[in-house]
């Protein structure tokens, strides 16, 4: 293997855009001693002038600091701006959020911002100054201590009157109770599922990998992202649309299948999604070959 196939190989496995220092980290049990500092820079700079990496500058005018991807500008953007969202314990304001972004994938915020909240990677909160959460905030949480203590003081208050009286805890969680769920379509609409192509397979693949300590990701949990998807659209996902897209990019050697031993034992409708292998069990998890 080459060093440029070795560092090619190594980023298609990281969603996160990386430093030279990294990937020559990456690089080094593979290629050894010939994996210097100096040799991967060369390297990474003539890849990126030949177009087959994306060069990014981040850092300061004063000391920038490039980061290197195979992957789009839009699924670099996605990538970190999940990063920083779930590195962070607490909401953080959108525009400074977008701030944090490399200048050059700032264009990029808004539609990154709109996919991780399509894929319930990222909840924002509408106002004044717009808040991204990490998921969707109980209503409970919303409230800061002048409300908790207001909201105490009206208990209080009807408590008086009231038979038997109600606690905080009760109170707690009925602004928490989650509402009914909407009656599910009696047939699955099959005709009106929308169908995803390559380029939304990979930004779905991206955004599990993140989060996944493997390269191969469980097929239900892709039709969970074709779910959401679907749902933007108005649509209901059929789980065979996903399970023929996957496989016909199998069988053009476009992804792995990882088998499942005992299909026997997954629910119905993860069952349903397996594919079918040229030899052995049917595929449960998968994963990008280039």
């Amino acid at each position: 293997m080459t060093l440029e196939e070795a560092i090619h190989e190594a980023l298609s496995r990281s969603a996160l855009p990386l430093k030279a220092a990294e990937i020559t980290k990456l690089v080094k049990p593979t290629i050894g001693r010939a994996a210097t500092p100096k040799a991967v820079a060369t390297a990474l700079e003539a890849l990126s002038s030949a177009g087959t990496l994306n060069r990014i500058i981040a850092g300061t005018r004063s000391k920038p600091l490039p980061l290197f991807t195979p992957h789009s500008l839009e699924a670099a953007t996605a990538a970190l701006l999940q990063h920083s969202v779930h590195a962070s314990r607490k909401e953080q304001e959108a525009v400074k959020l977008k701030a944090k972004l490399p200048a050059g994938l700032q264009p990029f915020f808004e539609a990154a911002l709109g996919r991780l909240v399509a894929t319930g990677a990222a909840f924002v909160l509408t106002g004044a100054k717009p808040l991204v959460y990490s998921r969707r905030p109980l209503p409970s949480e919303l409230l800061n201590a002048a409300m908790r203590s207001s909201l105490k003081k009206m208990l209080q208050a009807v408590n008086s009157v009231r038979t038997p009286p109600a606690s905080w805890e009760d109170l707690v969680a009925w602004l928490d109770a989650a509402p009914p769920m909407p009656p599910a379509p009696s047939a699955p609409l099959f005709e009106t599922a929308p169908v995803p192509g390559e380029a939304e397979l990979r930004a779905w693949y991206d955004l599990d990998r993140i989060r996944s300590s493997s390269v191969m990701i469980p097929i239900p949990q892709t039709f969970a992202r074709y779910q959401a998807w679907s749902a933007e659209r108005g649509a209901v996902a059929d789980s065979q649309v996903l399970r023929n897209l996957i496989e016909t990019l199998y069988i053009n050697g476009q992804l792995l299948l990882e088998p499942c031993e005992r299909p026997q034992d997954l629910p119905d409708h993860e069952r349903a999604l397996l594919v079918p292998m040229s030899l052995g069990p049917p595929g449960y998890s998968w994963c990008w070959l280039s």
